[in-house]
């Protein structure tokens, strides 16, 4: 006899979890288009030079994509927290592949933070500097952990038949 499982209408840990993922989603896609607007403004300068016009280009691309990426997990998750049944499995990939970016991006950040220690310079000056960088690092770096453990729990949580008998069929 296989194993049953019944939906359930209260209050569930992953539709909280969902909810702090799209509104951090919702957060980033808006900073995206605030950095595009602004870059968009420094380009319709007529004076700027053509290598500064490039660069600028690659910013704006860049922002689209990461703006069309958190725009796109917002709905995602808004789909999942509606319980809509093609949400289940796309919400799985999108969030496992943005634990895996966030676990590339702390270690680049762990590689280029050591790097930076290690280089020498005015000692006085450098001890400063180095003290108000690791806060940041370190801060980031618990961030990561802390996101990639939730994103983690999500994945993991989304493929339990609890949870997958909640979502609708189409």
């Amino acid at each position: 006899m296989g194993i049953v499982a019944k939906p359930a209408n209260g209050l569930a840990g992953w539709r909280i979890g969902l909810w702090l993922v799209l509104l951090l989603a919702a957060f980033g896609a808006t900073q995206y288009a605030v950095h595009a607007r602004r870059v968009w403004g420094v380009l319709a300068q007529p004076d700027l030079p053509a290598e500064a016009r490039t660069a600028l280009h690659g910013m704006l691309g860049w922002d689209l994509g990461y703006f069309v990426a958190a725009a796109a997990l917002v709905v995602f998750c808004a789909a999942g927290i509606l319980r809509q049944g093609w949400s289940r499995p796309v919400l799985r990939v999108a969030l496992s592949l943005l634990a895996l970016g966030m676990l590339a991006s702390g270690a680049v950040l762990l590689h280029h933070w050591h790097a930076w220690s290690a280089m020498s310079g005015d000692p006085a000056d450098a001890s400063l500097q180095l003290a108000g960088a690791a806060r940041a690092v370190h801060l980031s770096l618990a961030f990561d952990v802390g996101a990639i453990a939730l994103l983690a729990w999500l994945v993991w949580r989304l493929g339990h038949p609890a949870v997958r008998a909640q979502f609708r069929r189409r």
